[in-house]
């Protein structure tokens, strides 16, 4: 699991230029906030498109493009409930207090148990569930500031289950993550809501900088090199 205390900012920013040189993904995401403006509204159907389709893009294989029809029925269900019980789009997850962290659990629990596809594999219909990492990617979708995504490995390294419970403690220890990162900030002279513009990243929220550090050192379990190796390097020019 990630010791959130030997994160530094260059780290981030190290683990940032890998993620888009080791994905597309930002490519994607970019794609998808550009089409959907300054809020998603996931009661609109062709934002529920737009979404679907960045979740296949995302690597939510299992709500294939046939089956889009069932995953968007499902989340839409999902939103005019669970979804409006969530806090603004505005608030980052350091300012979230426990309560807003539970509500936030109780509708990833919600969602993940929804009906994502309804395939039918050797002359039987099956039903699929939305799942755990594409209820935290949609998550993520509609509250980046705040909600985290989540993947299988991820899940592993911080030994969190899946479950509601293991989400919203996953969400504690991003909290106590991103107050580290703010305290790094401050000591540099700026706050952390500059982060993404001092690494040249304008677009991005904290939360995707922190999830790719996750992504490369937890999922594909890369080394950073330390500050001392990149200042170094620098050095030669």
């Amino acid at each position: 699991m990630v010791n959130y205390k030997n994160v530094t900012l260059s780290k981030l920013a190290v683990a940032g230029l890998m993620f888009n040189s080791l994905t597309p993904y930002n490519k994607s995401l970019a794609l998808f906030r550009t089409a959907m403006g300054d809020s998603i509204n996931l009661a609109n159907s062709e934002h529920r498109d737009a979404l679907l389709k960045w979740l296949n893009d995302w690597g939510c294989r299992h709500l294939s493009k046939d089956q889009h029809p069932v995953a968007s029925q499902s989340i839409l269900n999902w939103y005019q409930v669970d979804g409006a019980s969530l806090f603004t789009n505005e608030k980052p997850l350091w300012d979230l207090n426990d309560g807003e962290l539970k509500v936030a659990a109780n509708a990833y629990g919600s969602l993940k148990d929804k009906t994502g596809a309804r395939p039918v594999r050797g002359g039987k219909k099956l039903e699929v569930h939305i799942g755990e990492t594409a209820a935290s990617k949609i998550l993520f979708a509609i509250r980046p500031k705040a909600l985290m995504p989540w993947d299988e490995a991820m899940r592993i390294s911080f030994e969190c289950d899946g479950s509601s419970e293991s989400y919203s403690r996953y969400l504690r220890i991003i909290r106590n993550f991103t107050s580290h990162i703010g305290a790094l900030c401050r000591n540099k002279g700026f706050q952390i809501d500059e982060l993404p513009q001092k690494l040249t990243r304008p677009n991005s929220t904290v939360l995707a900088l922190v999830n790719e550090y996750i992504w490369v050192t937890e999922t594909r379990k890369v080394e950073l090199p330390s500050s001392e190796t990149l200042m170094q390097w620098a050095e030669l020019g």
